[in-house]
């Protein structure tokens, strides 16, 4: 019976799955070709244009993010990849209970020879493995776009010295010859492998979410008011962050905000610059100095909060008398 109870919730969820996966791939395959388009010096001249208070707006220095590796993955924090990751996770998650007592389908598979752990446990079964294969079409997308595109460099002309001089080196450019346009392949510039810890961070991310709008499901009857309570409460940690980030006096709002624990791009100039801290919780230098937090730490965060939510919401749903269908 609880294999077709997951066929039910693969068939309800599956062209959502569909359309949101189609656009996770395609827009970070795009993201890639526009990197390959925009020559590094031109966007280093763009970045020296902006004042330099909006440093505190991303985690990571401006000298990286000018890098290949740093412009590809600012498309973990644009809106089609996190908006199609919080759809998912919002319609699914809220979908458990409220929209379940909503439709008035539930007291139907209730009276099947079935739990209601397992009436839980298979929505949130989907609803996690639809989150893991949209990160991984985020990464894939990525890595497409790394191997089919080429990068556009504009190389000024020089004249090679048969023998290196102090002070010059080995070329001198020739000022009044025209600039040169190569096309280099992003896979000898970029590792698409990365871009794995955003992708990681990213799931968590859904997670997280996934979790907490069951958690307002369980409890809850009508289905938009799930959404418009979890939707409420994203739009609040969003302004917190953002304030948190604005000012000095304003730092401590940042640990009020689960969603400081997702930036992607600060793992990605981890596992770029520092790859031994790839996967780790604490990052120390070799004589035992404090860095920072790893990686890890802020996946562990996302992960605790998306699994104790479900726990939660298991309990809740467990214990709660079911209003008779209207």
């Amino acid at each position: 019976m609880i294999h077709v109870l997951i066929r039910r919730r693969i068939d309800e969820s599956k062209w959502l799955l569909a359309a949101c996966s189609i656009a996770m791939v395609w827009f970070c395959w795009l993201r890639v070709w526009l990197v390959s388009r925009l020559d590094t010096g031109r966007f280093k001249e763009i970045l020296d244009l902006l004042p330099s208070d909006w440093q505190r707006y991303t985690p990571v220095d401006f000298a990286w993010l000018i890098t290949y590796e740093g412009r590809i993955s600012l498309v973990y924090d644009e809106l089609i990849v996190v908006g199609c990751v919080s759809l998912w996770a919002i319609a699914r998650g809220s979908d458990c209970v409220s929209g379940e007592l909503g439709r008035g389908t539930l007291e139907m598979l209730l009276a099947q020879p079935l739990s209601r752990r397992a009436v839980m446990l298979s929505q949130a079964g989907v609803t996690v493995t639809g989150v893991a294969v949209l990160a991984f079409c985020a990464w894939f997308g990525t890595w497409c776009g790394i191997h089919t595109m080429s990068a556009k460099q504009v190389v000024a002309p020089a004249f090679q010295l048969p023998i290196p001089l102090p002070f010059v080196g080995s070329e001198i450019p020739i000022p009044f010859a025209e600039p040169e346009t190569q096309y280099i392949p992003m896979v000898d510039l970029v590792e698409a492998n990365l871009f794995t810890p955003a992708s990681v961070s990213l799931f968590m991310f859904g997670l997280m979410l996934a979790g907490f709008s069951t958690l307002m499901s369980s409890w809850d009857r009508y289905r938009w008011r799930t959404i418009g309570i979890v939707v409420g409460v994203y739009g609040l940690q969003i302004v917190i962050k953002l304030f948190g980030m604005s000012a000095d006096e304003l730092a401590w709002l940042k640990f009020l905000s689960a969603f400081t624990a997702y930036e992607p791009e600060a793992f990605v100039r981890i596992a770029d610059e520092f790859p031994q801290f790839t996967w780790s919780f604490m990052m120390r230098r070799s004589d035992g100095t404090w860095i920072g937090y790893g990686p890890m730490y802020f996946h562990a965060i996302m992960a605790s909060i998306g699994v104790a939510s479900y726990a939660v919401a298991l309990r809740i749903f467990s214990r709660r008398d079911l209003p008779a269908p209207l």
